[in-house]
């Protein structure tokens, strides 16, 4: 009996596990995490900076997500929501991505990726970030704008 239940726990938690998308983090507040990328000073050269700035970052996001919401005048960018796993017919995980600009004129980008994992027992989103989708985005601003260029 002991042995039937030992295999039925970690049936139980093998199943759970593979449910989940290891990056995924789940939150209670705010969804979330704010990353910097502290913008290269060459943009300086530019006669307007914002608007370079603004149309690299659109360049570095549209290659590989759909853009939801621009608003250029304050520097607010967000994506729409990226089913994330292969096999995702029933649309069960997904992710989009937040930027912020901050200044008058644009020093730092913020960015954040908010996720959602579909709880069929429960009917609702769970919702958290993704850590891999947030350092991938990040080294992507980071090395084409940032500080530290690639």
């Amino acid at each position: 009996m002991a042995r039937f239940t030992f295999l039925i726990s970690v049936l139980f938690l093998v199943i759970s596990c593979a449910s989940n998308p290891r990056t995924f983090v789940e939150t209670q507040d705010e969804t979330g995490v704010w990353k910097a990328v502290h913008l290269h000073n060459n943009y300086g050269l530019f006669a307007n900076r914002n608007q370079e700035v603004w149309r690299r970052v659109v360049d570095i996001l549209s290659e590989k997500y759909d853009l939801e919401v621009l608003d250029r005048t304050s520097g607010y960018i967000r994506t729409s929501w990226k089913y994330l796993l292969p096999s995702d017919n029933d649309k069960k995980y997904r992710s989009r991505i937040i930027i912020k600009m901050l200044g008058n004129v644009w020093h730092t980008a913020k960015l954040k990726t908010e996720a959602q994992l579909w709880d069929d027992s429960h009917d609702i989103w769970i919702t958290g970030y993704d850590t891999a989708v947030l350092e991938e985005v990040y080294k992507d601003v980071q090395g084409r704008i940032g500080t530290s260029i690639r």
